[in-house]
């Protein structure tokens, strides 16, 4: 587990490339990816620019950067508040569960909310969780011979009406929640953090242990 703390959503998309080309080569173990990052509008594979609701000069004011990607999915906010987590995965070794894998991400927001009394739940339509009819997580994934990048973003306490600038997962007019505004009293992210990874660790049967390598973090971000 390598907690990135905030930053850039540029810099944490290269390292995934070369952390999965790493993983495949065997030369590493499974790593958990955790962070925040500035705000950031990402395109998925099937993101629509109409998506984005704000001009290049209204998103320059508001520090906005818009990144395309190769995960699923449509269009998608980060920003500070909102746990990220990018699990690179050799999912041969899972037997090539991958509609699984996505299901057990959707499983550990779901658990994760129950902790702070939120009822949460997928929605067929889009992957994703939801509560009360607003998008409390965002998942978009790739796999790249078969190692999983991307994952999921949980909103914890960021600026709700930042997501204005979007229609989210390309769906005009849905709200984004968070843990934050569904249980009505402040929460961080250090608070949801370990409860998420410990229900993650036990949904996927892993166990984790944080990564504090200089020398790697030298390779991946030098």
């Amino acid at each position: 587990m390598w907690d990135l703390g905030l930053i850039e959503y540029q810099a944490a998309y290269a390292a995934q490339f070369k952390l999965a080309e790493l993983r495949y080569r065997k030369e590493i173990e499974d790593v958990l990816l955790v962070m925040e990052h500035p705000p950031t509008v990402t395109l998925g594979k099937f993101g629509k620019a109409e998506n984005v609701l704000a001009d290049e000069e209204e998103l320059s004011r508001r520090g906005v950067e818009v990144c395309r990607t190769n995960r699923g999915g449509d269009t998608s906010f980060h920003c500070p508040g909102q746990l990220v987590v990018y699990p690179i995965m050799d999912m041969r070794a899972r037997r090539g569960e991958l509609r699984r894998f996505m299901h057990d991400l959707e499983q550990t927001v779901i658990d994760t909310a129950r902790h702070f009394g939120i009822y949460a739940e997928r929605w067929q339509e889009h992957p994703g969780v939801w509560a009360e009819g607003k998008q409390l997580a965002a998942i978009g994934l790739h796999f790249t011979r078969g190692i999983s990048m991307h994952g999921i973003s949980l909103n914890i306490n960021p600026e709700l009406d930042d997501f204005k600038i979007i229609n989210l997962c390309g769906i005009p007019g849905k709200e984004p929640a968070s843990i934050t505004s569904l249980s009505e009293k402040k929460v961080t992210v250090d608070e949801v953090k370990p409860v998420f990874l410990d229900t993650l660790s036990r949904i996927l049967d892993i166990q984790t242990e944080p990564l504090n390598d200089t020398h790697m973090k030298g390779e991946i971000f030098g």
